[in-house]
């Protein structure tokens, strides 16, 4: 387990992941500063908003892409079946992919906070809670993109697939909203039902990693039992869901 964990790693610093990423977040950091300064007021609430909304956008797709390719890359090179000739069980190995990956997201999201704080921030308990939730958004997105590999054939398609399922995850507040309103729904009212059942069911991410937070601090204490416990209830999940549907593999 140690050995693939230092392995992905390895990896990771091969495909320049930690730079490339690093590189565009600082490019997205420089942008939105420009964008911030056109602001009349509040200047700086407006930069940290732009820059940790899109810090937060690139370390996630960033995860998504390097995670999907790596793990269809070790299927179609045999790497999967060399690991399970040693004495690894499936279930072992599904978990040792999450930990690995799970240690390179620690480590790209450390530079991000650091960036974020160093702009400014108007609250320091919102910050303390915007930056445990993305690191714990990061561990899910994680698991997603893990599930997604393993279960779909096709690297694109589990990137695509996995996108998808999380800009869902992220709008999910938009489409409740909008079921409970009624706006736009009066010829098809069964899809307020719909939305609010699938809301019931998928993470909610739009409650990780506000950038309100920053600038306002919480609203409740009971935010931060929201994202802690959707953590701990959906990462097991879809680990379980990938290490089911890999055993049933055959190889």
């Amino acid at each position: 387990m140690l050995t693939n964990i230092r392995y992905i790693l390895i990896t990771a610093l091969r495909d320049w992941l930690f730079i490339g990423l690093l590189v565009s977040i600082l490019f997205a950091t420089a942008i939105s500063a420009t964008l911030g300064s056109t602001a009349f007021l509040e200047e700086k609430e407006m930069t940290i908003t732009f820059a940790s909304g899109a810090s937060r956008l690139i370390l996630m797709i960033g995860l998504i892409v390097f995670i999907c390719f790596h793990i269809r890359s070790a299927f179609d090179t045999k790497e999967i079946d060399v690991i399970l000739s040693r004495p690894i069980s499936r279930s072992n190995l599904v978990i040792s992919y999450w930990l690995g990956f799970a240690l390179v997201a620690l480590l790209l999201t450390v530079p991000v906070i650091a960036i974020v704080g160093l702009i400014g921030v108007g609250s320091w308990s919102g910050f303390i809670g915007w930056s445990l939730s993305l690191l714990l958004e990061t561990f899910m997105v994680v698991a997603l993109a893990l599930f997604s590999a393993f279960t779909l054939r096709s690297a694109v398609t589990s990137v695509i697939a996995c996108m998808g399922f999380y800009v869902l995850s992220r709008m999910m507040a938009f489409f409740v909203v909008t079921a409970q309103s009624g706006l736009g729904m009066d010829k098809i009212g069964w899809m307020k039902y719909v939305l609010v059942a699938i809301s019931s069911i998928v993470p909610r991410l739009d409650f990780f990693a506000k950038s309100q937070w920053l600038v306002y601090g919480f609203d409740s204490n009971q935010e931060w039992v929201t994202f802690i416990a959707q953590t701990a209830i959906f990462v097991p999940v879809l680990l379980l869901a990938a290490i089911i549907d890999f055993r049933r593999k055959q190889f």
